[in-house]
Parts: C-alpha cells; sequence; structure tokens
C-alpha cells in the first residue's frame, strides 16, 4: 500500500489526473456520498474523460453521469459499492422487514426472549447480526467475545437465525454481502485508490483491501494528512489507523504550496496545539444565541442575505453540525420560509402528516407500549386532525389542543372515549367565572365528533391487522382500498397516492416471506421509511445520493465535509453536549465486543476498550479539524445558551480556538474572580449576541405588523401581565378567545385555583361570625384549620366535575390548595397585623368575614383600571383587611416552571402583591405603572420578554408566527 498525503483536495485532484484512466481500469472508493459525487464531476471535467466520453457509442447524453464515468473508473461510495454487487445476486434474499419478522418469530419461541424488551430490540439485532455476518466470524468466535449469558443468548438467537434462513431457503443482505466480497472478482482492476481516510476501516473493506494485496495489485490510499505537521493532534486518529498499514515515516507528501493569508486559512494549523497563535481577522466570527431554534432562524437569514443580495452561490455555503436527522424538520421549516433550496433528502412518506397517520393505524393495535387492547396519545390524535388522511370538522384540531392537557394521563382508546364523555359533562357545569377554563373554547359538537374519531380509528385498525396471512404487496394493497373506498378518508394529493404506490410496486419484490397483518403493522415504518428497504434495480422514493452541489445549500455533518472547500461555513451548535461526538452502544453489544470485532477482522488493532474509546475522542478532535479547514472566506461559529429548558455550554473545543488569537481562560478554580472566556472573547468583541439582529429583517422593504389595541378596560391582572411581559399583556387582549389554560403545568394550577375560590366562598357562607379568637392559644385558629379541610372536601365535590383529571393529579390539587388555606388563615388570625397587636398588649380579637364583589377603579385618560379584593376581614374596633381569592387563575399568567427564572417569579409575585394592596390607596408607584400601561398602548409599543416562561405561555404559537411574519 502506497499513502500519499495532502490536506488540499486540489492536490490530490491533481495527482488523479496522472492516472491513465482510459486504458486501465481502477476501482475508487470514498467514505463519503459528497466525495464521491465531487470526485464524479471531477472525472467528468478532465480533458481525457471528456474526449472518451464524446466518442463513446455506447454512452448517451441520458445517462447518468456517475453511469458516464463507470465506463472507465469504477469509483464509488464504499456503501454503494456494496449495493452493486447485491444488484448480481439471482438467490431470495430476504430485505430488512422480512428479515426481522424471521427475527421477532425466533424471540417469540425463545422463552428467555418472549417480552417487550427483547422486541424493542428486533432491528438492533438484525443490524447485530449484518455485522456478523459481514464480518466472516463463526459463530464459535463470536461466542468468545463475550462470556457473560446476555451475549451467550444473543449468539444462540443468531445461531436459530441461521438455521431458520437455511430452512426457507433463502439468505439475507448481509450473508449475500459476504459471499459476494469474497467471491469478487477484481481481474479486471489495475488498481485500488482509497481515497479520504476511513475511520475505522470495516471489515468490508478490508476484505477488498486483502483482495488487493493477495493478487499483488497496487493500493493507493489518499488522505489528507499534513506531513508537514506529522504530530497534530488533530491527525492522530488517521495516524491510529493508517500506520497498521503502513509506517508514518514512509508516507510520501503531495502537498503543495497554498496561500494563507486569512485566519481562517492559517487557523487548522494552529489549533489544539499550544504555543501557535496568530491574528484575527474578520473570517471568523462567533455567535452566541438563546436558543438553538433562534441559533438556525439566524443562520438560515444570514444565508438568504448572501444568496439574494450579495450574489453567493448555494454550492459554496454549507451549514455543518453533528446529527443532522434530528434537526432537519426544523431546517426544512426554516428554509421554506426563506424560500431557499437546501440539500436534505426529501421527506420520507413516514414524515408526513399521511405517512405518519397511516402508520398511526397500525400503532393503534400494534405498538409494543400498550397496557390494555389499544394504544393511543394526544400525539397520534393530533396526526390524524392535522390535515393528513381524515375528514373532520374545521378547526378540531384546535380546538383538541385546547383541552389537550385532560388526556395526559390517556394511553388507549377507551382511556380517550371515556375522558371525552366526562368532558362532555363538565362543559354543561361551567360557570361565568370559569372564563379561562379550556371547554369554553371547544363546542358540545366538536367534542362529540373528537368521541366519533376516536371510535372509528380502533374499529378501522382491528380490521387492518386482522388481515389473513399474505405478500407485503398484498397488505398494501389491501391498505389502499381501505383508503380509498372508505367514506372517512379524505381524497389524498396525487403526489402521496403516487408514493404509497411506489411502496406497493417495490414491495412486490419482498414475496419471500407471507406475513400476518400484526406483522405487516409492525414494519411499516421501514417501508415508509428506509430506502434501503426497496429489492435491488428498483430506485427508492428518498435518493441520498441526488446532491445537487450547484443548486442546493448542503447541510451536513462534520465528517463529510472532508476534502471540500466552500467560501461560507457555518459550524452550528457548538456545545459541550454534541462536541466531542457522543459514541453510543447498545446494551447488545459492549465496547469490548467492538474492539474485538475490529481486532479480529481488520488490520486496525486496539489492544483494549480504552484505545478504542481515545481513537474515538481523536476521530471527533478529526471531523472538527475538516470543519475548521472547509472554509476560504468565512467562518461562522455559533452555539446556543438552551435547549429545550436545558442550559447548554459552549464546547470546550472553543477554548483551543481562542489560544490561536492569544485569548485564554485564567485558572477559575485556584480565582473563582477569573473571567469566563465567553466574558473574554465579548470583551474583544469576538463574541457576538445577535439575538434582536435579523439579517433579513434589515434588508426587508415590508411593513411592520401593526400592534395596535382597541381596549379601554383592563384589570389590575392586566397590569401585571404588562409589567412582565408587554407583549403578552397585547396577545392577551387582543386574542382574548386563547387566553385558556391548556397545559397540564397551568390547567392544574388553575384547577387548584377554583378550588381554593369555592372553599373560602363556602368557608365564610357556612362559619358563624364574628369569631373570637385567643391571640395567645390560637384555638380558633387550630379548629379553623381543621373547618376549612371540611369545606374543601365539600367544594372539591363542585369542582372536580370540572376538570376530569385523574386521581394523581387531582392529589397534587388538594396539597396545594390546602397550603394556600392555611396561608390564608395563618395571615388573618396570626399575621404582622395580629402580632403588633399583641405587642401592643391585645390579647382577644373580634373577627368578621364577609365576601363582597366591589371594585376599586383608577380612571387615567380614557383608560379605566379596576382592582377587586372580594374577602373583607373586619377586625371589630380596629380596622378592615381585604384578600383577593378570585385573581389566583389570573396571576398564572406568569408563572413558569423554569429553575433559572424562579427568582424573578418570586419577585413579580412581591411587586403584584404591593400593587394590588396600594390600588385602592392611589399611591404614585401605581398611578406610575397604570401610565406605563397607557403609553404603551398609545405608542404601539409592545417588546417581548423572552425567557423559559414562554414554553407554558398560552399565546406561544401565535407570537412565534408574528416574529416570523414581521421578518
Amino acid at each position: 500500500m502506497e499513502i500519499l498525503c495532502s490536506p488540499h483536495t486540489e492536490d490530490i485532484e491533481s495527482y488523479l489526473r496522472t492516472k491513465d484512466i482510459i486504458h486501465q481500469r481502477y476501482l475508487h472508493l470514498t467514505p463519503t456520498l459528497i466525495l464521491f459525487r465531487r470526485r464524479v464531476q471531477f472525472y467528468l471535467e478532465t480533458k481525457e474523460l471528456k474526449h472518451a466520453i464524446k466518442n463513446n457509442p455506447a454512452i448517451n447524453q441520458d445517462m447518468k453521469s456517475e453511469d458516464k464515468v463507470h465506463q472507465y473508473v469504477h469509483v464509488f461510495e464504499i456503501n454503494h459499492f456494496v449495493k452493486t454487487l447485491l444488484k448480481k445476486v439471482t438467490e431470495r434474499v430476504l430485505n430488512k422487514a422480512e428479515a426481522t419478522v424471521v427475527l421477532e418469530r425466533i424471540i417469540t419461541t425463545h422463552p428467555a426472549t418472549n417480552n417487550p424488551s427483547w422486541f424493542s430490540v428486533t432491528f438492533d439485532l438484525y443490524d447485530l447480526f449484518s455485522e456478523f455476518s459481514q464480518s466472516g466470524l463463526s459463530t464459535s468466535t463470536l461466542r468468545g467475545l463475550d462470556q457473560s449469558a446476555k451475549w451467550q443468548l444473543v449468539l444462540t438467537i443468531y445461531e436459530t437465525y441461521l438455521a431458520e434462513l437455511e430452512a426457507l431457503n433463502v439468505s439475507d443482505r448481509s450473508l449475500t454481502c459476504r459471499r459476494q466480497l469474497e467471491s469478487l472478482d477484481i481481474s479486471d482492476y489495475a488498481e485500488l485508490v482509497l481515497d479520504g481516510a476511513f475511520l475505522p476501516i470495516t471489515p468490508v473493506l478490508q476484505v477488498i483491501i486483502d483482495k488487493f494485496h493477495a493478487q499483488g495489485k497496487p493500493i493507493i490510499t489518499l488522505l489528507p494528512f499534513d506531513l508537514d505537521q506529522p504530530e497534530h493532534p488533530a491527525l492522530k486518529a488517521i495516524t491510529r489507523v493508517y500506520e497498521n498499514f503502513k509506517s508514518k515515516t514512509d508516507w510520501i507528501s503531495i502537498q503543495s504550496k497554498h496561500a494563507e493569508s486569512p485566519y481562517i486559512r492559517r487557523l487548522p494549523k494552529l489549533v489544539f496545539q499550544n504555543g501557535n497563535s496568530t491574528n484575527l481577522d474578520t473570517s471568523l466570527q462567533i455567535l452566541r444565541f438563546q436558543t438553538g431554534e433562534e441559533e438556525l432562524h439566524y443562520i438560515m437569514q444570514s444565508i438568504y442575505v448572501l444568496l439574494k443580495h450579495k450574489g453567493v452561490l448555494p454550492k459554496q455555503v454549507v451549514l455543518v453540525t453533528p446529527g443532522v436527522m434530528e434537526i432537519r424538520p426544523l431546517i426544512r421549516e426554516i428554509s421554506e420560509q426563506y424560500n431557499l433550496r437546501v440539500h436534505l433528502p426529501k421527506r420520507p412518506l413516514l414524515h408526513l402528516n399521511q405517512g405518519r397517520a397511516i402508520k398511526h393505524l397500525f400503532d393503534i393495535r400494534v405498538d409494543m407500549r400498550k397496557e390494555k387492547n389499544t394504544y393511543m396519545t394526544t400525539k397520534i390524535i393530533k396526526v390524524f386532525l392535522n390535515d393528513s388522511i381524515l375528514k373532520n370538522s374545521p378547526k378540531l384540531l384546535d380546538a383538541f389542543e385546547k383541552v389537550e392537557g385532560f388526556f395526559e394521563d390517556c394511553i388507549s382508546i377507551e382511556d380517550f372515549t371515556t375522558k371525552l364523555n366526562d368532558l362532555v359533562q363538565a362543559k354543561g357545569l361551567l360557570e361565568e367565572r370559569h372564563e379561562q377554563h379550556p371547554l369554553n373554547s371547544v363546542t358540545f359538537d366538536q367534542l362529540n365528533e373528537l368521541n366519533m374519531i376516536v371510535q372509528f380509528l380502533g374499529e378501522v385498525s382491528l380490521s387492518l391487522v386482522s388481515a389473513p396471512i399474505a405478500r407485503v404487496s398484498e397488505h398494501v394493497q389491501q391498505l389502499i382500498t381501505r383508503l380509498q373506498t372508505d367514506e372517512h378518508f379524505r381524497e389524498l394529493d396525487p403526489d402521496i397516492w403516487d408514493r404509497i404506490e411506489s411502496i406497493s410496486t417495490s414491495a412486490s419484490g419482498q414475496r419471500n416471506l407471507p406475513i400476518t397483518g400484526i406483522e405487516f403493522g409492525t414494519r411499516v415504518s421501514a417501508l415508509f421509511n428506509e430506502s434501503e428497504e426497496f429489492e435491488p434495480g428498483e430506485q427508492p422514493i428518498e435518493d441520498e445520493t441526488d446532491i445537487d452541489l450547484k443548486r442546493e445549500i448542503l447541510v451536513t455533518g462534520p465528517n463529510n465535509v472532508e476534502f471540500q472547500r466552500y467560501d461560507y461555513v457555518f459550524l452550528c451548535r457548538f456545545t459541550q453536549d454534541i462536541y466531542p461526538e457522543p459514541k453510543r452502544y447498545t446494551w447488545l453489544k459492549t465496547k469490548q465486543v467492538e474492539q474485538l470485532l475490529l481486532q479480529y477482522t481488520t488490520a486496525f488493532k486496539l489492544p483494549d476498550t480504552k484505545s478504542l474509546d481515545l481513537f474515538y475522542l481523536d476521530r471527533s478532535i478529526y471531523h472538527i479539524y475538516l470543519a475548521l479547514s472547509a472554509p476560504r472566506i468565512q467562518l461562522t461559529i455559533s452555539y446556543a445558551k438552551m435547549d429545550n429548558g436545558q442550559p447548554l455550554t459552549p464546547a470546550h473545543y472553543l477554548h483551543d480556538i481562542a489560544r490561536t488569537f492569544r485569548i485564554e481562560e485564567g485558572n477559575r478554580l485556584i480565582n473563582k474572580k477569573e473571567k469566563t472566556l465567553e466574558q473574554l472573547l465579548e470583551e474583544n468583541r469576538i463574541l457576538k449576541s445577535p439575538s434582536k439582529y435579523s439579517p433579513a429583517k434589515m434588508l426587508s422593504e415590508g411593513k411592520p405588523i401593526p400592534w395596535n389595541l382597541i381596549g379601554r378596560s383592563f384589570t389590575a391582572e392586566d397590569v401585571a401581565v404588562f409589567h412582565y411581559c408587554p407583549r403578552r399583556f397585547y396577545y392577551q387582549s387582543q386574542y382574548t378567545q386563547e387566553h385558556v389554560y391548556n397545559q397540564m403545568f397551568h390547567l392544574q394550577s388553575y384547577a387548584t385555583s377554583c378550588l381554593y375560590e369555592k372553599t373560602v366562598e363556602l368557608f365564610v357562607q357556612k362559619e358563624s361570625f364574628p369569631i373570637t379568637e385567643s391571640i395567645d392559644t390560637k384555638k380558633q385558629l387550630t379548629r379553623l384549620n381543621a373547618v376549612i379541610l371540611e369545606r374543601r372536601a365539600e367544594a372539591e365535590q363542585m369542582v372536580r366535575p370540572l376538570f376530569p383529571l385523574s386521581n394523581r393529579l387531582w392529589h397534587n390539587i388538594r396539597v396545594q390548595t390546602d397550603f394556600f388555606l392555611r396561608s390564608l388563615l395563618h395571615s388573618i388570625f396570626d399575621g404582622n397585623f395580629i402580632r403588633e397587636l399583641h405587642q401592643r398588649g391585645n390579647s382577644i380579637i373580634k373577627v368578621q368575614m364577609t365576601i363582597a364583589n366591589q371594585d376599586d377603579i383608577i380612571q387615567v385618560d380614557d383608560f379605566s383600571f379596576s382592582s377587586i379584593r372580594e374577602l373583607e376581614v373586619q377586625y371589630l374596633g380596629l380596622e378592615t383587611h381585604r384578600y383577593s381569592i378570585s385573581n389566583r387563575k389570573d396571576i398564572l399568567s406568569f408563572s413558569s416552571s423554569d429553575h433559572d427564572e424562579k427568582e424573578t417569579m418570586e419577585e413579580m409575585k412581591r411587586w403584584y402583591t404591593a400593587f394590588k394592596r396600594e390600588f385602592k390607596k392611589r399611591t404614585p408607584s401605581v398611578i406610575k405603572a397604570l401610565e406605563q400601561v397607557v403609553n404603551g398602548i398609545t405608542t404601539g409599543s409592545f417588546p417581548k420578554q423572552t425567557g423559559g416562561h414562554c414554553m407554558y405561555c398560552s399565546f406561544n404559537k401565535i407570537c412565534r408566527e408574528r416574529e416570523v411574519d414581521s421578518c
């Protein structure tokens, strides 16, 4: 093996130009599809191949680019090459969907595995068995990798699986792949070219390498390695793997000189090494955001500006982040808002509402999480109501979302129908005081329609899974027939039908194993989501290889930018939880098993699992190095401070990058007053938080959305909301129909508030007044603490039917209500006023309580503000105190369960309590607060106060939609 090195793809392509690709055939393999596409384009543009293709009568212009190149050079991404071998097979080969059916049947028959835990890892078992088969190791060798009982049981299942395939006279893809590799004829190839770093070498690639070695044919490895810096920490992963083939001293440099003027051109050489630094310039920017969603919005806006206003070509921009799969939906959504073409695979059918709904038709009966005959969740119902496959009334989804919190503990169709009946009863009991109750925003007809839909879904699901044993294609046809003939289903878009028909056509090749309706139901995900499920030779619906490098913005992982260069690189989500990329193991395959598999099947020899850990850590650093090496003009590194309410910190690799321009954090373990790296970067104006700056908005010619309110009457609670978040005040006043509590966090608190109010009313109504209390003995307070619990129990009989929640939640409601009631009695009979009386020598007080509904009103210009405190407590012969008992329903508006905001919440509540107390006195602070509200309304100024509370805000959806419209 000859190893040639250069970090520059141009040097590699200069070397490839020296090859005689017209008269000698090469097998050219790459580790990534993106590099494969680049090399295909490179070959097409070479002078020799252009001439040869033009004069080759066997090549027509309609052929794919790679097919034209394959007439001379067999260039493939490694996994794609293996798939081409499978296309040549004539034997019966089970695909993944069929093979996992065999596995499930085996799991069912084994006493130790016939349980949900093993069924849940069926697809993991298939992947593990694929590794077994591709390794070529015997089952006795595999058993020796781990002596645990669990591992031995896994091997027993594997042996049974192999025996079952033999009995069925079929094979699976991995077994067939291994046989094809072992019989691979390489006589037509003059040379093997390995283009890029394969980290690690896989058993499949090792077989190919060994074949070329055995026949004495040349093997050329082209590595993105800088031999001018052979000990660079970022290159350790390459060294660990490829020194097993040839000593690094024998590697050959083909690197040419390249300009290194901008900072980002020098960064790869300096990073991860001590003592090296340079001057920073504008080619690097580091950005910090509040949330991950805000981060991606800003990045897409920045790309929009580059393309639409600065003339940058899409092919010169790349967005790099690990775990691209998990953020694809969000990137699609944002890119569509800015009309940007982003290279992401076309949404799989399973990711569309229609595909998810079809899958859920089966999940209702086959999901292993079901505890009864059926499985149902609010998430499933929302998919069906969201313009997917069912006919339903307009706005039924909105209605369901308003009452969604009531279904938190529902897990079956039976649970949902019972709950819906309870809600119908509860709606009939609502009073005017319950204006924020979510049932006020739905109708009886909507509740009844939801009930009918839930029952209908159960009936359809039962009929589908009860279908007799048939081929996969026959099950698909039965599904199509039901969807097309049942009047309850809507007419789907032609594109959806075309995709389902394509699945049916492709599934016609899945004729090796008849399956039951239940077995088909458990495989719907694979049919609708995984392109590799199609038979060899068929065109998958989602063609991951169709990369348009000219018209689309690439979104990919850092490992995929090897040997790539882009003008603008956005390295996003640069947080500690993602960098270094975590290596995850399932309980089926341990670290030790992976280390031994590599040791037995490849030239990559690792002495122990610690060495494997170090390799993956080195590989993660290498992937970051690739991202830092990719930009020509500008590199943008960004990260968020929070994700799903969880705080995030920047990746510690930011320290390595900062050292390259001489900024380094002090030892904060010794001196806590030392500034953090983020503080130092902010001081030097390197780290920026552009939350309030929108590149797209700065260039937008659209008019801002007006913030006008016509209301002139507000309550003290409205003023408190304005004080907390003016934007929320606007929405609460403008969209009154949305001001309901539908999240469980608020719904439980709302029920507590209603129970508290009703209990106090019953207490005042049934207690004999005045009450004479001894301040010293507090005998009456002790008695009243017991009495008020009795009144709470009476009130619960009246309030609970309005809130058909679980016993678990009602226990929490009772506990919280009892705390508020005891606090009220303590304030009345043992508060500051009582203690002051006692200090002045009073030992006896008489207390009279009444419920009054008289508002205090303050007029400011033509605006009216009111405050009410219903409970009047008269200390006879002394003074009167007033308490609000209904306001708890309103002050939920500024509640949050975010721990970081607790102090802010407490401060807000203290302000509200003082404001409410001083309202009747019309103090200057009260008038000032009211004038601020008036000024905000008259000027249309309603700034947003963002924070963790936004997650629980009733207007969260509206607020985000308005933000998009404003851009």
